[in-house]
């Protein structure tokens, strides 16, 4: 299939944050957007690779460290973005490292028009964060779930989560959350954690619309996307090097481009949606085609079962 493309915006004015934009679906996102006329701030792990990419984009940069695999790490970097604990950062305008538009003196920033939530982790064995937590669930949900709720008062526009059509197969076991008892498979870690996100963001947007939680301005609403089979080294991640050939070589023939997986972020970050929809490719059982409105499981819809989600998450991350 040749590569598609959408309708972006202008997004000139806009400041985007995106977690793991320095490979995959979250690289080709941070292009779109710089592309695009946004100003894109890069929160990632490995901060040589983030200026690297950075230096790349044609727009005006920022990179933070963020490490979602512990919330110390979380904390610190939101303290940058909010002045509300604090630490370095780089950036670029013009080609120049500096402070980019919108950032005030001491390296806060005035407004985050959209929170692209796209960092995810996959592990051929269990481990755990340094908190503690399953690495999977620590990574896609826990550590996402404090940075969103962190810079909520920054966010104006939207936030969006980059979820899994994984969601459906996938249960929440609130006695044993971390698989510390029961058996734990790459799989099943995976659909939890990726209904995770679809349950906490489905709670997140009901907050917003009560008045429970309060963004930079009203009207602010949560999306959830699914990529599709996407072209990544995530998909390579089994631990067993002939499997991760094998996943490459089938990769190469039928899973679309990383930039076209990220074609469902973009629409999701400025398309006129219902609040809360998910949308993801509309080919293949949602493998890869052009974005549209797709279906979730009932699970991931119940209000109730997000609720009791919300405050599991609220409770291992300290969040109020």
């Amino acid at each position: 299939m040749a590569h598609a493309h959408i309708d972006i915006p202008d997004l000139a004015g806009q400041t985007w944050l995106i977690t793991g934009a320095t490979s995959g679906v979250g690289l080709e996102t941070a292009r779109a957007a710089s592309r695009a006329g946004a100003r894109v701030i890069l929160a990632v792990r490995d901060t040589e690779r983030g200026r690297q990419v950075a230096a790349q984009l044609p727009g005006e940069t920022r990179v933070v460290e963020v490490d979602l695999a512990s919330l110390e790490s979380v904390r610190r970097a939101a303290g940058e973005l909010t002045g509300v604990g604090g630490g370095d950062a780089e950036g670029r305008a013009g080609g120049q490292i500096g402070r980019v538009a919108g950032e005030k003196a001491d390296g806060e920033v005035e407004q985050i028009d959209v929170l692209v939530n796209n960092a995810g982790a996959i592990t051929p064995r269990r481990c755990e964060t340094a908190d503690g937590f399953e690495m999977l669930l620590g990574v896609n949900v826990l550590g996402p779930f404090l940075l969103t709720n962190l810079l909520l008062p920054l966010v104006r526009r939207r936030v969006v989560i980059v979820a899994s059509n994984a969601h459906k197969s996938g249960s929440f076991d609130v006695d044993d959350p971390h698989c510390r008892r029961r058996r734990w498979t790459p799989a099943a870690a995976c659909s939890q954690s990726k209904l995770g996100d679809m349950l906490w963001g489905l709670a997140l947007d009901q907050r917003l619309r009560d008045g429970r939680a309060e963004a930079a301005a009203a009207g602010v609403d949560v999306q959830l996307t699914h990529p599709g089979w996407a072209a990544t080294g995530i998909s390579n991640a089994t631990g067993n090097a002939a499997i991760d050939r094998v996943v490459t070589g089938v990769c190469s023939l039928f899973a679309q481009p990383a930039a076209q997986a990220a074609l469902t972020t973009m629409f999701a970050a400025t398309r006129p949606l219902p609040p809360c929809s998910y949308t993801g490719p509309d080919a293949m059982q949602h493998l890869r085609g052009m974005p549209a409105l797709i279906g979730r499981s009932t699970e991931a819809s119940d209000p109730a079962i997000a609720e009791r989600f919300w405050e599991f998450a609220a409770a291992e991350t300290a969040t109020d």
